[in-house]
């Protein structure tokens, strides 16, 4: 009895184990269907969740690159590839109307595939995640933080600056922040109360004089339209150790030498857009003033309404002085002219208002 007893236990042994086997197969198999990033099971898995009734969160843009991978700041997606990035037309910017910025794209993000590439991230369907990580998630300490700051076009004009952010590109404790009084953006003129704006902000960049990273702003731009979102943006970083794709980008119309505004996205990438998440046009310009974008002269109200009083020009520098001012005894009189105009009048001729009496 025993003996019939111990034959049955063995037997019931031996059916188990091809179960077991099987079944140990089909785990392997579900979990390689899961995780593997190889195209033909991708293309099935996501064929699969459709059918369930899931879609990806299409973060895609269509437009593909030529760059090479580098360890270079300066290396990677070309400048142009970005104009297909966004729905602003150049050709018509948006209207300034009291507001500090206007949404673009109804502020969804959007990006090129490489800019997701180069930081870590590679493609799940429609989605991004860190290679070989389960259900679409993102690993961060799989992700590549870096920057890169486009070459300025042929007038001297930033053109783009992008990057993955994180606590791996600001600052570091006891970091000073640079002297960039030296630098002059394309468009800038003295005494017209410019400031030197980032692209990238300092806070999140540690970048200081930087050419490709700053544009002739004013202080509405730099401090109303810009800082809100570069705070949020820096915030949200330290208070979670998570990344950000942030593009900006520097719009302008024809050859202008100063930027009607500037194009801001970015996008928290290990919560995909839950922490962060925007895409908008900041306007730069100064309320109650006027702007030459092509000169950099700022005419404000004021200046405007003055009635028409003498300067001195001085006619080989372009540049027309109150009478007192210093830089008119120092003048040849070869180069002095005495002219009685309005200050617009004279900016609209092309003069340029001295930087040190200020007319």
């Amino acid at each position: 009895m025993a003996k019939e007893s111990q034959n049955k236990n063995t037997g019931d042994r031996s059916r188990r184990r091809p179960a077991l086997a099987l079944l140990l197969v089909i785990l392997i198999a579900a979990a390689f269907f899961i995780m593997s990033d190889a195209p033909l099971v991708k293309n099935a898995r996501d064929s699969l969740m459709h059918r369930l009734g899931y879609e990806a969160i299409d973060q895609e843009n269509g437009s593909e690159s030529t760059g090479e991978n580098s360890d270079d700041k300066n290396s990677g997606i070309k400048a142009a590839e970005w104009d297909t990035a966004s729905d602003i037309d150049p050709a018509s910017l948006p209207e300034y109307n009291g507001q500090n910025y206007v949404k673009v794209s109804d502020g969804v993000p959007a990006f090129p595939d490489d800019v997701y590439e180069r930081g870590g991230l590679i493609k799940d369907g429609g989605d991004w995640k860190t290679k070989g990580n389960l259900f679409g998630t993102v690993d961060s300490n799989k992700l590549t933080p870096y920057e890169y700051y486009g070459s300025l076009d042929d007038k001297g004009r930033c053109t783009c600056a992008y990057g993955l952010l994180g606590e791996e590109t600001m600052p570091q404790d006891g970091q000073e922040r640079g002297d960039i009084s030296s630098m002059h953006p394309s468009g800038w003129a003295k005494a017209q109360n410019w400031e030197r704006c980032h692209l990238i902000a300092w806070a999140l960049s540690a970048e200081n004089a930087n050419p490709s990273n700053l544009i002739t702003g004013t202080h509405y731009l730099n401090y109303d339209g810009m800082r809100p979102l570069e705070e949020e943006v820096e915030h949200y970083i330290w208070n979670t150790g998570n990344h950000v794709l942030y593009y900006v980008k520097p719009w302008f119309t024809g050859n202008e030498l100063v930027a009607r505004g500037v194009q801001m996205t970015a996008w928290s990438v290990e919560d995909k857009g839950e922490g962060i998440s925007f895409n908008v046009y900041c306007f730069n310009v100064t309320p109650n003033a006027e702007i030459d974008y092509k000169t950099g002269i700022v005419t404000t109200e004021e200046q405007a309404a003055q009635d028409a009083r003498v300067y001195v020009i001085n006619t080989r520098s372009g540049v027309f002085h109150y009478p007192t001012c210093d830089g008119v005894k120092e003048m040849s009189e070869h180069n002095k002219k005495t002219v009685t105009a309005t200050r617009t009048e004279l900016t609209s001729q092309g003069y340029t208002p001295c930087g040190a009496c200020e007319p």
